[in-house]
């Protein structure tokens, strides 16, 4: 909607611009909701993966004890 001849009416343009502006705060607002939603879904899903994490380390704690036991044991067994 540039101006190109004398007859460009400046009202129309004026209606254009308040439009497109209009248009775009609505978008940013939408996107910025929708943002506020992602990040707490994301906290969530960290709060998970970190309870998650926890439980594996300590299933590979047992299971480090456990082989460490067992390999003495046959340690010994074959030492005797």
């Amino acid at each position: 909607m540039a101006p190109k001849n004398k007859e460009f009416d400046i009202d129309e343009y004026r209606e254009h611009i308040v439009t497109s502006l209009a248009i775009l705060k609505q978008d940013v607002r939408n996107t910025k909701e929708r943002m506020v939603e992602l990040t707490g879904y994301l906290r969530e899903q960290n709060g998970r993966v970190r309870k998650n994490e926890k439980n594996i380390a300590r299933i590979f704690g047992i299971g480090s004890t456990v082989m460490a036991g067992f390999s003495a044991i046959i340690g010994w067994l074959f030492n005797k």
